[in-house]
């Protein structure tokens, strides 16, 4: 007598799909660079650490490439990868070794993230205030700290680009504490933002860069800069940078105004680069660079001449082509590239 028997499922355990190495490095890549605030990068970091080994190790990797330090605790903890604090400090285990190692053949870009406060609120339960000044706030300290660290001992050797993000912060804080006094020689890019975190805070911002003063010359400059970045600062500032830079060869500058407070550029300055990313520009956007003073004014060195790249949406055709031609009386190339897309956090 012949049975018949019930198939039976075998249940086995979820697989993860497989991806090549490759790919999820770009994948980690594309997460990685994608602007956000430090609170979203603090999630995603555990996040990508909590998917599996290789995603732990591929994301070592590009972390350690472009080191982003969002407090001062993430300030001690990237500190406790440099090689003098591992031997002072006892604290050679192979893990702290190997990253050690990593940081020391990866790291490329350094990004300082400092928040004006800890919370979206004060403690009344109102809307945060903007922090002017602030001599032991250990957000900024931590920039300094960093940087004399790498400098001094002449750590990370493949160091390129050092970015400094301000929210919620006036503009004097970088220069009434020298936080760049000492800076990393093989650094040739540095870029500095300046953002507000509150809509009710704009109205404030405009007014913090009406009321921005010149600073006296400092004691110090970085002449191995070769490119600066600027992004939410008056045009005082940039002039007050340059004097740091001295060596710059490309000045950009996010919705520039006034240009005419650059005049004149130092001679090695041979690219300035106006974003206006996303917006279409008309003649009323385009009058507040105010080129015509600028340029009378001598922005690029005469021998010289000089090329001015922007970067924004779709420009006016007459205009456009009516304020190339006045460049070029100057000597100045006037190209525009499209850029359609605002900027991030």
């Amino acid at each position: 007598m012949s049975t018949t028997q019930t198939p039976q499922t075998v249940s086995s355990p979820k697989s993860t799909p497989w991806l090549p190495p490759e790919l999820v490095e770009q994948i980690i890549f594309e997460l990685w660079a994608n602007p956000q605030s430090p609170e979203e990068r603090s999630v995603l970091f555990k996040t990508l650490c909590r998917v599996t080994h290789t995603w732990l190790d591929l994301f070592l990797r590009v972390a350690l490439r472009d080191m982003h330090i969002s407090c001062p605790l993430s300030a001690h903890d990237f500190l406790r990868l440099l090689p003098e604090r591992v031997i002072s400090q006892g604290e050679a285990d192979v893990f702290t070794a190997e990253a050690t190692s990593l940081l020391s053949k990866l790291c490329r870009s350094l990004t300082f993230h400092v928040e004006g406060s800890d919370s979206l609120t004060s403690a009344d339960g109102s809307e945060r205030a903007i922090k002017l000044y602030s001599q032991n706030d250990a957000a900024p300290t931590a920039i300094s700290t960093v940087l004399y660290m790498v400098s001094t001992f002449a750590y990370l050797p493949h160091l390129r680009h050092v970015s400094l993000k301000y929210s919620d912060w006036g503009y004097s804080d970088l220069f009434d504490q020298l936080r760049l006094a000492v800076f990393p020689e093989q650094v040739t890019h540095l870029s500095l933002q300046y953002s507000f975190s509150m809509p009710a805070h704009v109205p404030v911002a405009v007014y913090l860069k009406s009321l921005y003063s010149r600073h006296q010359p400092p004691h110090f400059t970085i002449p191995t800069l070769r490119h600066l970045s600027l992004d939410g600062v008056p045009t005082e500032f940039a002039a007050d940078m340059l004097q740091i830079c001295t060596q710059v060869e490309t000045l950009e500058i996010t919705n520039p105004t006034r240009l005419y407070v650059l005049t004149p550029l130092p001679k090695s300055v041979h690219t300035l680069v106006l974003r206006m990313p996303g917006v279409t520009l008309h003649r009323e956007q385009m009058h507040w660079w105010m080129l015509i003073a600028a340029m009378e004014g001598k922005l690029f060195d005469p021998d010289v001449g000089g090329r001015i790249v922007v970067r924004a949406g779709t420009p006016e055709p007459v205009v456009w082509t009516d304020t190339k031609r006045f460049c070029k009386k100057f000597g100045v190339e006037l190209v525009y590239e499209r850029d359609d897309y605002p900027c991030g956090p």
